[in-house]
């Protein structure tokens, strides 16, 4: 894959289209549609569980093909990167599914170099 491929591959994560499938909310990253995502969702156990390893997107792998291995996770250009992911995945669901309250949270893992972010619907008992 070139650079430019994984920039495109980057800029796709921005705007995955977003499913509401059951009540939760599922990124549709490969543009599989409800019936794709609902086969993926019954390899877990729970709707929930399956919320919870589906939307999760790492996107080191890809800044490292596009600027290099020399990057870290506390440049500011990282979070910005995030931010920017997080604002468009949250614009879509407010427009789209304003009924539903997610949370995007933002994964950092040193230990294995992970970058990436995590879309799950919030409960009322967590609201």
């Amino acid at each position: 894959m070139t650079n430019l491929e994984h920039l495109v591959f980057v800029t796709n994560e921005m705007v995955a289209h977003i499913e509401e499938l059951d009540g939760y909310i599922f990124l549709d990253r490969f543009g599989e549609g409800p019936a794709g995502l609902r086969e993926k969702i019954l390899t877990y156990a729970t709707t929930e569980e399956a919320q919870g390893w589906l939307n999760i997107v790492l996107i080191d792998q890809s800044i490292s093909h596009i600027v290099g291995d020399d990057w870290d996770l506390d440049d500011p250009a990282i979070k910005q990167i995030l931010s920017s992911i997080e604002k468009a995945w949250g614009y879509q669901i407010e427009a789209r599914f304003p009924h539903v309250k997610f949370s995007i949270s933002r994964i950092f893992d040193p230990e294995y170099g992970d970058v990436g972010l995590k879309l799950t619907n919030v409960s009322n008992a967590e609201t």
